[in-house]
């Protein structure tokens, strides 16, 4: 049987399909494009009514394009659907988390032939309790193209900051045990993944046994082999300063790390039920991480337009990214979500709105390109991604200086900068390069030793 996977969302998201596809392959499904596919996997995000919209505009192609796949909706699209947050799609199947996993198994039992409903019928949730093992399955990386892995550590929220419907979806904070997780990290070094990333929902929140996010990152250092380790996003509460001080004196943790701010201002925090910061102690947290680790990437997320929102709320948020310590944010214009105390709120109106956004991105842009600046004529190391003839590739807006190599290598640095090098590097290798050239958050240049 054919089958076609599209993930939506965060990163976390992307995992949980790597996993998916990987129990297919081990069951003899094969994949494939989802115009021919039998069965069409959408692993859905419901973080905005964007998300939400893209999933249907999606799942409405697959309609007409082919109309004989079943549609399989999962992820936090099918939870908040099967919880009534969301109105369903005629003609597909929800995937509950219980079943995510085993999906060839249901159609073993014909479970899902006898529950999929054709399109002019009603939706039908094939649904389950899930234990708790199943929130943190073994990867073996079998379907896994790109050189680093994500490893899930945590998953839900304790938080329940007014405008997000993750915890209504995720559910409360659960953490993988550390025994299950150097397990799980040394499967995937045996395999020859140079990188590894730790995510989940809030993986600051991570605990287990008395012990905290800290004390997991240095088991993992002191007992496994692993070449370079990531966090995904981190909460600003979870910046303890022993933290801090891992981050900024441990070289085999990657020099990124991604802050969902949301704003530069204290009181639209508290309007939003942020878990307590003080945005100025997280900007000096940063800086002193930066003043050991002068490489360092922060990024950012930022909500604009939240109800309430004021000139001045906004103004200290547009100071922040002004300030360049952030090299790159993602920003979001306030989407109401079915279920959050936001929900019923008066919207700021949106041409305030758009506006908003547009000074914001005109800043981030800004900041993307002086951090890829700073790093003009440097020598940096990178992991080998991809090797492709160089004719096949465009590095965006970057110049072609200097002599043309047939191949080109394409990765990322400890810092996130996308790397164009030209010169021969196999896929999963260590690489250096002299930058010649850059653009936001890209930087080219030429192999070297």
């Amino acid at each position: 049987m054919y089958f076609s996977i599209k993930n939506f969302g965060c990163r976390l998201n992307q995992h949980e399909g790597e996993i998916i596809v990987e129990r297919l392959l081990l069951e003899g499904f094969k994949p494939t494009s989802w115009k021919n596919a039998d069965i069409v996997l959408v692993n859905g995000c419901t973080v905005t009514a964007r998300a939400d919209q893209k999933l249907r505009q999606f799942v409405h192609r697959i309609r007409r394009e082919n109309p004989q796949a079943k549609i399989l909706i999962t992820g936090c699209t099918a939870i908040a659907m099967n919880n009534e947050l969301l109105p369903p799609i005629s003609g597909t199947a929800l995937i509950d988390k219980s079943h995510r996993y085993d999906i060839a198994k249901l159609f073993e039992s014909t479970e899902i032939d006898s529950k999929y409903i054709q399109p002019d019928n009603d939706l039908k949730c094939i649904s389950d309790t899930s234990p708790m093992e199943l929130d943190f399955p073994i990867i073996y990386g079998l379907n896994i193209s790109r050189t680093r892995a994500r490893l899930k550590i945590q998953d839900g929220c304790d938080n329940r900051c007014a405008y997000c419907i993750v915890p209504l979806v995720r559910g409360n904070s659960r953490s993988r045990p550390l025994d299950k997780i150097i397990h799980q990290m040394e499967i995937l070094i045996d395999k020859g993944f140079k990188e590894i990333v730790l995510t989940g929902v809030d993986i600051g929140d991570w605990n287990y046994d008395n012990l905290h996010l800290a004390d997991l990152i240095r088991r993992i250092l002191d007992e496994t082999k692993v070449y370079q380790l990531r966090l995904s996003s981190l909460e600003p509460p979870s910046l303890s300063d022993e933290l801090v001080n891992l981050i900024a004196s441990e070289e085999r943790i990657a020099p990124h790390l991604h802050i969902p701010l949301q704003s530069g201002s204290d009181r639209l925090l508290r309007k939003m039920n942020r878990p307590q910061y003080d945005v100025m102690a997280i900007m000096k947290k940063l800086q002193n991480i930066r003043l050991q680790r002068e490489e360092v990437c922060f990024g950012a997320d930022i909500i604009v337009g939240y109800p309430a929102e004021t000139a001045e709320d906004f103004s200290k948020t547009e100071s922040i990214l002004e300030s360049g310590v952030f090299a790159y944010s993602h920003i979001f214009k306030f989407s109401p979500r079915p279920g959050t105390k936001a929900s019923n709120l008066k919207l700021i109106p949106g041409n305030v709105m758009s506006e908003r956004a547009e000074r914001l991105q005109y800043l981030d842009r800004k900041n993307r390109y002086n951090f890829a600046k700073q790093f003009l004529g440097k020598k940096l190391e990178f992991i080998v991604e991809q090797s492709k003839p160089i004719s096949s590739v465009s590095a965006g807006r970057m110049s072609d200086k200097g002599e043309i190599a047939d191949r080109i290598a394409i990765g990322h640095t400890g810092n996130y900068l996308k790397v164009y090098a030209k010169g021969v590097a196999s896929k999963g290798s260590i690489a250096y390069f002299r930058v010649e050239d850059f653009a936001e958050m890209k930087v080219s240049g030429k192999i070297v030793k």
